[in-house]
């Protein structure tokens, strides 16, 4: 079989479709379009997951007037924990700064003593199930008689990781669904081809032609509307996230090479399978 007659031959089948080749190629774009982005957004989100999980801290507030020992045997209790990552002391002069930074001149400048307690910051070592780790460290020091009290916080890492679970979920049947109307649109548009060809293909027949030699322009067909829809796909999604970045930041989208490359070849699979199923009918 000559491959460049039958590439000639289904160029000139892609080309008789019209305009339902023009949506074709649109639908598959726009679809792997929304496929290629909430990808990007997961996994966005599971890098700032991440991130949160590796800055998760307590604070362990000391009683007035305790001794730098006790401070420091507390804390060398604390860094021997394998929940704990880290460990620094907070003086109440540093307090008063970092109370100021937050809030402004206030209260404090205007009492005749500093009323915040010295602490102990821990950050907590990531990984999952944060609040267990969390709740082991604040169970440990509840109740030393050098502790004032502990702020545990809002640990809501896991809440957000659970709902990116979620939102993998979605983005599976969202991505199944989208890669249906695909394939249904390549079918659609292949039916095109085989009405615009079926005399031509009725002399193939007619001289001989192996059902594989009919079929295969009609596959490639699919498979060239499935490479233009990822690389307009590609194209869309560099200009979508570079809109979506400024926006958010804390989500930035950053399509790689690779995820350009991923959607052509998508593309093109979409392609060959929706005009074997439309073939296959």
């Amino acid at each position: 079989m000559d491959f460049l007659l039958v590439l000639r031959e289904t160029l000139r089948g892609v080309a008789r479709t019209g305009i339902a080749g023009v949506i074709s190629v649109a639908t598959i774009g726009v679809s792997l379009l929304v496929l290629g982005w909430f990808g990007q957004v997961i996994v966005g989100a599971h890098a700032l997951v991440d991130h949160l999980r590796e800055h998760v801290e307590i604070d362990i507030y000391f009683v007035e007037g305790v001794s730098q020992q006790r401070v420091f045997a507390l804390e060398r209790t604390l860094k021997g924990m394998p929940e704990v990552a880290e460990v620094a002391y907070v003086d109440q002069d540093t307090a008063a700064k970092e109370f100021r930074a937050l809030f402004g001149p206030s209260m404090v400048d205007a009492l005749s003593r500093n009323p915040l307690p010295a602490s102990l910051r821990v950050r907590i070592a990531p990984g999952a199930d944060m609040p267990r780790r969390t709740r082991a460290v604040a169970m440990a020091v509840s109740g030393h008689e050098t502790v004032e009290g502990v702020n545990v916080g809002d640990v809501w890492v896991d809440a957000l990781a659970r709902f990116v679970q979620v939102i993998i979920g979605v983005g599976l049947v969202l991505g199944s669904a989208l890669c249906l109307a695909c394939a249904f649109a390549v079918g659609n548009t292949t039916k095109s081809m085989v009405l615009a060809q079926r005399d031509a293909i009725e002399i193939m027949r007619l001289v001989g032609a192996t059902e594989a030699t009919v079929r295969m322009p009609l596959w490639i067909g699919g498979a060239i509307q499935g490479v233009a829809g990822g690389l307009l796909a590609s194209a869309m999604l560099s200009y979508v996230a570079s809109w979506w970045t400024v926006r958010v930041p804390d989500l930035a989208v950053r399509p790689s090479v690779e995820m350009g490359f991923g959607l052509v070849v998508i593309g093109a699979a979409l392609g060959v399978i929706g005009s074997w199923g439309s073939l296959k009918k």
